[in-house]
């Protein structure tokens, strides 16, 4: 399983081959929903209006910082290496792109709120989508922790 670590002060990232290569085709499915879905979709203004303008100005640099993330992620799945050494920036790129991957996931499943899960059914729990949260979930999970420690 993917994991994170410290070691003298390195944040190291633990992907084996199979890992890297579900990770990138999870990656390859969901950017392209991206801006899509509607919890991806930043939202400033109840005014459409004011939205439009907000869009036209805002949402081109919003979607610059998403796909500059989701390359970081793709860059480093693709080195080969089972393990890499991210500096403290990369990091915060793979948790933002993880994250990001996250909502989409939920979002094509359509979650629209936090405390889902307590209501998800069996079929749900089954479902690939919802061990791609889980699976993405995960590796955030660790990569914040080593941030933040």
């Amino acid at each position: 399983m993917a994991e994170v670590r410290k070691r003298r002060g390195r944040i190291q990232l633990h992907l084996d081959t199979d890992e890297r290569a579900a990770l990138l085709m999870i990656v390859e499915q969901l950017a392209p929903s991206l801006g899509q879905v509607r919890r991806t979709v930043p939202v400033a203004y109840d005014d459409p209006e004011f939205q439009a303008e907000y869009d036209r100005w805002v949402r081109p640099e919003v979607e610059r910082s998403r796909e500059a993330d989701l390359d970081v992620i793709r860059d480093c799945i693709g080195s080969g290496e089972d393990v890499t050494v991210l500096t403290e920036e990369q990091a915060l790129a793979w948790a933002r792109g993880l994250n990001l991957l996250r909502v989409t996931a939920g979002g094509l499943m359509g979650v629209e709120e936090d405390g889902w899960e307590q209501q998800a059914d069996d079929a749900l729990r089954r479902s690939p989508e919802f061990r791609v949260l889980l699976a993405l979930g995960l590796i955030q999970e660790e990569l914040i922790a080593v941030l933040e420690g």
